[in-house]
């Protein structure tokens, strides 16, 4: 099973999932909510995060 990382908008703050596991990947990444390539790695998603994003609702 492949890993998820949180990563954060360095210019709007919004956080999100990815499955990139290095920066230099994610920084050709636009944010999807302000659009700008200013995403960073901030660390790993715990299992229950994880899961949490995949339970219906």
């Amino acid at each position: 099973m492949t890993g998820y990382n949180r990563c954060v908008c360095q210019k709007c703050g919004s956080h999100f999932a990815t499955v990139l596991d290095k920066d230099a990947e994610l920084q050709n990444e636009p944010c999807p909510k302000c659009g700008e390539k200013q995403l960073k790695l901030a660390g790993t998603l715990s299992f229950s995060e994880v899961s949490g994003l995949f339970r219906g609702g």
